[in-house]
């Protein structure tokens, strides 16, 4: 060149076609872990909340004032604070990582807390027995519930994104927001059946 700089004619290749849209198996195939996870997160949480939670009875009967706020705060207050406070600590840390088996396997063990609740006080009730009749261990139920809701959905949602490419991204968003609806339908649906079940 006349200034004496050297022009690099090296072309830059796209990775892609920037035409092209994502095909939306192929992106389920490198998510679909992800996927699942939210699906059975929302199934777990909407098949006994509030379908059955809001339906236990405070130990302490009727004739006490706490059986007026019992559900109030017991139930819609403590579930939605601690579903936020789970929310929010993903902005600390995401633990465990996009890539582990531990992330599925905490979201499975969700399941436990269909029974849990099934054998607290709820009322009225034609087959199964009360085991947890004490309102504490329906709060310590429900906190752990509400915060691992929170925190696992967000990580779900979160990883998602992050095991495909990034002009994938938008779609595998698309994908994990289907699988989050889906959880919900299958939890509504399946809650009439634990209610039959008690």
């Amino acid at each position: 060149e006349p200034n004496g700089v050297e022009q690099n004619n090296t072309k830059i290749i796209p990775v892609h076609n920037p035409d092209e849209k994502p095909s939306v198996i192929s992106i389920f195939k490198k998510l679909w872990v992800m996927a699942m996870s939210v699906c059975l997160v929302f199934t777990v949480t909407i098949g006994v909340f509030p379908s059955i939670t809001a339906k236990v009875s405070t130990s302490l009967g009727k004739e006490s004032k706490w059986d007026l706020y019992f559900i109030p705060v017991s139930c819609f207050l403590i579930f939605n604070v601690f579903d936020w406070t789970g929310r929010s600590l993903t902005a600390l840390f995401t633990w465990p990582g996009k890539d582990s088996y531990l992330l599925p396997v905490m979201v499975v063990l969700r399941v436990i807390f269909i029974p849990l609740f099934m054998l607290c006080n709820v009322q009225p009730r034609s087959h199964l027995p009360v085991i947890f009749s004490h309102d504490a261990w329906y709060i310590i139920f429900m906190i752990f519930f509400s915060i691992s809701n929170g925190y696992l959905a967000s990580l779900c949602m979160c990883f998602g994104p992050k095991k495909v490419l990034a002009h994938e991204a938008e779609t595998a968003g698309a994908v994990m927001a289907f699988f989050l609806t889906l959880g919900l339908a299958l939890g509504a649906a399946i809650s009439f059946l634990f209610q039959i079940l008690i």
